[in-house]
């Protein structure tokens, strides 16, 4: 049997080899740890910026969606010349009927935050009881009011709920009632006759809600959050208000007047007649503005410009936000100098009830 003599045999590693190899696995380690790190901030970031996304898209879905619906009341249009009252009326507790059916003709009002700091910032006379403390200065606040699209017969009412009837009775002496009480939906429809009680109109839930930017979802945690205050869903008929989306930190509307090409509120002679007259008027807006002076102006908007500003709810480490962001006709906000990172979002809704009772062949 042949042998080796000469064979060098491994008995064990070197210091010098081992703290060779330790030194090499470390690198690696912390190769795989950066590269962890690396990836799980990305993601993080990722999860921010798509969340982001998602709330400003929501929060512009919700205000469209009602906006779309805003100034339907049912089966016939009402003409009544509008009259300006908190939309919250003046009795939070117990809403007034009376001032809920005069403002009928304001299927959306709004109240105007010019800056987002400073002069203007503040809205000097916020409705439904809102405080400086409940809202975020430099946000509008958006009011519209509409009734349900699905109608309910009058037998059906339930006290304590507010409905809307409108007449189509030529005999009725109102052309519409808004109530909580059952027995007092009395308007007929189309086919009664001089001394007839039916058939009744039907009746729909009615809508006034308000929309505003508050600088808390809950009290003291610092997120910016859009905030609706409603007459209750329940029936309770009060208002209630109930977070929508978190993160959404400036609201900026701009109002469409139809009738008006200077953007002063005002309707013109726009089809050079010598006449200032319904005729001016074809369901398209014809200029944009942050507010209206009067009822006769608001009762002509027929599109909205919503701009908003969704922020991140959490800060964003090493990252300083220096950009500056243009909300419509309200200018530039920012910058703000802090670690949040913030878009705009931007949409144009057409005002389909007003504007389609004014379009012309």
């Amino acid at each position: 049997m042949r042998t080796f003599k000469n064979r060098i045999s491994q008995r064990g590693l070197s210091l010098i080899e081992l703290m060779i190899s330790i030194t090499i696995g470390l690198l690696i380690l912390s190769a795989l740890a950066t590269l962890f790190v690396n990836q799980s901030r990305t993601r993080i970031e990722l999860d921010k910026s798509n969340r982001l996304i998602d709330n400003g898209r929501y929060a512009l879905e919700v205000l469209s969606e009602n906006l779309r619906l805003a100034g339907f009341y049912g089966e016939r249009e009402l003409t009544t010349l509008p009259v300006m009252s908190d939309p919250c009326t003046s009795d939070l507790v117990s809403p007034n009927l009376t001032d809920l059916r005069d403002a009928l003709g304001l299927h959306v009002n709004g109240y105007d935050a010019t800056a987002a700091t400073g002069v203007g910032a503040t809205i000097a006379s916020p409705p439904c009881g809102l405080t400086t403390a409940n809202l975020k200065s430099g946000s509008d606040i958006l009011v519209l009011r509409r009734a349900d699209t699905t109608p309910i017969a009058a037998a059906s009412a339930v006290s304590g709920t507010h409905y809307i009837q409108l007449s189509n009775c030529k005999y009725d002496t109102a052309t519409s009632v808004i109530d909580t009480t059952a027995a007092n939906f009395v308007l007929r429809q189309h086919d009664c006759t001089s001394i007839s009680t039916l058939p009744a109109a039907n009746v729909r839930r009615f809508f006034v809600q308000t929309y505003y930017i508050s600088p808390n979802n809950v009290t003291g945690d610092g997120i910016p959050t859009l905030k609706l205050k409603e007459l209750d869903p329940a029936g309770t008929g009060v208002f209630i208000t109930t977070p929508l989306v978190e993160g959404i930190e400036y609201l900026q509307v701009d109002y469409g007047i139809d009738g008006d090409n200077n953007a002063d509120g005002v309707m013109d002679d726009i089809n050079n007649d010598g006449v200032v007259s319904v005729e001016d008027t074809d369901g398209a807006a014809d200029s944009y503005v942050t507010s209206c002076a009067t009822p006769v102006c608001w009762s002509n908007i027929v599109s909205v410009r919503l701009n908003v500003i969704a922020r991140n709810i959490e800060t964003t480490t090493g990252y300083t936000n220096t950009s500056t962001y243009t909300l419509g006709q309200a200018g530039t906000f920012g910058p703000f100098n802090d670690s949040y990172k913030r878009h705009v979002f931007t949409q144009t809704v057409r005002l389909t009830n007003p504007s389609s009772r004014r379009e012309r062949p």
